[in-house]
């Protein structure tokens, strides 16, 4: 069953369409928000309410538009709406586990591909919010340009250019710290 149906069934009040919509965008809503807040709980936080917006908003939905852009869209809005209302606080080591991509890695990653990764983390939070959201979306995440598009409110040709220059950025910070 797609999303779209599932959104239909949850309207008609179908409680296992809610549990399989859940189900089927947790991961990667979680990993997205880890990847922004840090904080395993914050991320949970973040998620539960997103689905909570989908189920309050289930009556209203329009099912021609992507389900999993409106989930990213609202996520990304909770999480920039949370980054406001907190301060930065400077990176300790209790919190250097949450930069990795993967926020459960495996016990057989080398050290070199642990830093690898962690200088791609390093790299990718120096980049404008805009340019870092499209990263993740696209690639931790795998939405299409058109999804990234309607999650940030973007054009898609606004979409390629940050892309584009995210990924320059991205190889010039690498490439800098690589020397």
């Amino acid at each position: 069953m797609d999303d779209a149906a599932l959104m239909t069934a949850l309207a008609a009040d179908k409680e296992r369409a809610f549990r399989v919509l859940v189900e089927r965008h947790q991961h990667g809503l979680y990993s997205y928000a880890l990847r922004f807040c840090r904080v395993k709980e914050e991320a949970e936080d973040v998620v539960q309410e997103t689905f909570l917006r989908l189920f309050r908003n289930r009556h209203g939905f329009d099912t021609s538009g992507s389900v999993k852009a409106f989930l990213y869209k609202v996520c990304r809005n909770l999480l920039i709406d949370a980054a406001r209302k907190k301060r930065p606080t400077p990176l300790d080591d209790s919190r250097e586990e949450a930069l990795k991509m993967d926020p459960s890695p495996s016990a057989l990653d080398s050290l070199s591909r642990k830093e690898g990764r962690h200088s791609l983390s390093l790299a990718l939070d120096t980049l404008p919010e805009n340019q870092r959201t499209a990263m993740v979306l696209r690639h931790t995440q795998e939405l299409s340009y058109a999804e990234i598009s309607e999650v940030m409110g973007l054009t898609l040709s606004a979409v390629e250019s940050l892309l584009v220059r995210a990924r320059r950025s991205l190889r010039q910070r690498l490439q800098a710290t690589a020397a």
